[in-house]
């Protein structure tokens, strides 16, 4: 997996203090564009939207394209009521005169606790004191900035042969179950993209963010944006490589949030073959994803196969224990635990190393169908409880 941190041109990012974390922790920052970018974007389907929502979708969806975004972590101005709006304006109206701009220009991201009105004073404050760089380092900066119960920055950066770079932040640890998947993300790239391309971007994220689960909680605030410069002077078509290296970005970013789910310690892909239907298989990966039960025996390396089955049998989808088969899966070993509505031979000891590993994968094949589905969990452990129980105290 590449490293290297590819900064597309046009942009520059800063990240500082401005005083809504404690001890000195960076908690805002604001990528910049030198000229106007094309926006996709994707937001949280939660009836509770935070104001930040609302308004990034009024400018989305008006098509006005945008130079600047602003992220503060450390408070979500969700159910803040008019107060939250208008200080979501305020925020968006400062950032604008960095760049002599108007705040229509501007999308505001936020992320933090609940129902507390966002100290719009604090963060004024911190874009007086702005620095902007285009360096790798501006990168790794903007990504601790936006973190909450995140344990570490998540950034993933390519270069296409075409010239053009793509580079994203993200945050996410706790919070997070489809769709969106609490997550925020920014993406960059200096590329133009074609009208059709641009419309095609949205279904990216039901390959990537979309099949993402840690707790099943949705948040208030999710947010996805791309945003595209073309300041490398080439213009991306559907048929052009950027869709590919666009998906891979979201994948990669994706599955960070999965593995740095609040105390995980293993990234776990569900996967359901055999289906009557996508639905159904989509239901039933899900239902295996959020169970308790089935997460904290993957935390304890217990292949308690009866906790998937269970799990399956209660989705509200077809399923039929006499024709399923359940395997656990690493790279090229295959383990069956369960054939035909009972527990197959296998041994313990093998599948409980092959569940002491960071990643693997449990298979589930209905024998019903031809339709598939796959996402990604992780386990569940005793240090969820810890950070989720003293989240605001």
């Amino acid at each position: 997996m590449n490293k290297i941190i590819y900064t597309p041109k046009g942009f520059q990012l800063s990240a500082l203090h401005c005083g809504l974390k404690v001890n000195e922790q960076k908690d805002l920052a604001v990528i910049l564009s030198d000229r106007p970018c094309q926006v996709a974007a994707g937001f949280t389907t939660n009836k509770v939207k935070a104001a930040p929502v609302i308004y990034d979708q009024k400018i989305v969806n008006s098509g006005k394209k945008v130079r600047a975004v602003t992220i503060n972590a450390g408070n979500a101005n969700a159910c803040t009521g008019n107060a939250g709006m208008v200080h979501t304006q305020q925020v968006a109206e400062g950032a604008s005169k960095l760049f002599d701009g108007v705040a229509d220009e501007v999308l505001v991201l936020s992320t933090g606790v609940i129902g507390v009105p966002l100290p719009v004073e604090k963060i004024f404050a911190g874009l007086k004191k702005v620095e902007f760089s285009d360096s790798a380092d501006s990168w790794h900066s903007a990504a601790k900035a936006i973190m909450t119960t995140d344990t570490k920055p998540k950034i993933v950066s390519l270069q296409s042969k075409n010239g053009y770079s793509i580079t994203g932040i993200a945050k996410g640890a706790g919070m997070i179950c489809p769709t969106m998947a609490t997550m925020l993300s920014v993406i960059c790239t200096d590329a133009s993209l074609s009208d059709e391309l641009l419309s095609k971007v949205s279904e990216v994220w039901g390959e990537s963010f979309n099949r993402i689960v840690v707790d099943g909680d949705m948040s208030t605030n999710d947010t996805v944006l791309l945003l595209a410069n073309g300041a490398a002077e080439f213009k991306a078509d559907i048929d052009s490589d950027f869709y590919s290296l666009f998906t891979d970005v979201c994948v990669q970013l994706a599955k960070k949030i999965v593995a740095d789910g609040e105390g995980a310690t293993k990234l776990v892909k569900v996967n359901i073959n055999g289906a009557k239907n996508k639905e159904d298989a989509e239901t039933i990966a899900r239902s295996i994803a959020t169970s308790p039960l089935c997460k904290t025996a993957f935390y304890g390396a217990d292949p308690n196969w009866g906790r998937i089955i269970c799990a399956a049998g209660y989705a509200n989808a077809y399923f039929s224990p006499e024709q399923a088969s359940l395997f656990l899966k690493k790279d090229d070993d295959f383990i069956k635990l369960f054939e035909y509505g009972q527990g197959s031979d296998y041994s313990e000891k093998d599948a409980v190393a092959l569940m002491e590993n960071k990643e693997w994968e449990i298979l589930l094949d209905l024998n019903l169908g031809s339709s598939n589905y796959w996402l990604w969990t992780c386990d569940l452990s005793h240090d969820y409880v810890t950070i989720n129980g003293h989240y605001r105290t």
